[in-house]
């Protein structure tokens, strides 16, 4: 009897296998979706590391940026009750320069629109003040605020101070950091705007 219950059990078991359960090997409509979804997500990120890898400062761009940078940072620091938006807002100020931080292409777009103001403000620095590096001679004269030493910052009045006041009083009135980054940069090369005004200093 005992034979007939375990050949019993072997053709029970031999049936249900059998019965027509097929193992899928094709994707079912959520894994193809998930999987096509991680490979464009997998492509985005290797595409934004190559660029990232591809646009990088030279060191006389990281240098100028870093100048330019620090002298927002000074202004903002020092004056900010004299910035209309800095005023109201200063984390729209601070926020700006945290997202030029992290953003290479605009240091650089930044940096090579700076070039101008920097070698302007270079040759000055090395008339009017050649025991001090540039962001020492930068940060002295927004320190000045007003003042401006025996000519050292400009014809008159401190026009470094000025002109680094006058930008920054412009960005934060921009709604978007794009806008604002677009702001900053007509106005380090714009003749029509403070640059304008910095290069009548003789």
């Amino acid at each position: 009897m005992s034979k007939l219950i375990r050949f019993m059990l072997f053709v029970a078991v031999l049936l249900y296998c059998c019965k027509g359960y097929k193992v899928r090997i094709a994707p079912t409509e959520d894994q193809s979706h998930s999987s096509s979804k991680r490979a464009m997500n997998n492509l985005h990120k290797e595409t934004d590391e190559i660029k990232e890898k591809a646009i990088t400062l030279t060191d006389d761009e990281r240098k100028k940026f870093n100048s330019l940078k620090h002298a927002l940072e000074k202004v903002v620091e020092k004056l900010q009750n004299q910035i209309q938006g800095c005023q109201n807002d200063k984390s729209k100020c601070t926020s700006f320069l945290t997202w030029l931080s992290k953003d290479i292409p605009k240091q650089k777009e930044l940096a090579n629109a700076f070039t101008d103001v920097y070698n302007f403000l270079e040759k000055k620095r090395q008339e009017k003040a050649s025991d001090k590096d540039f962001d020492t001679y930068i940060s002295d004269a927004i320190d000045c605020q007003a003042g401006n030493n025996d000519g050292k910052y400009g014809n008159g009045t401190n026009e470094i101070e000025q002109f680094f006041r006058g930008i920054l009083n412009d960005i934060p009135n921009k709604p978007t950091n794009k806008e604002m980054f677009e702001c900053l940069k007509d106005g380090l090369t714009s003749d029509n705007s403070h640059w304008g005004g910095l290069k009548n200093w003789e």
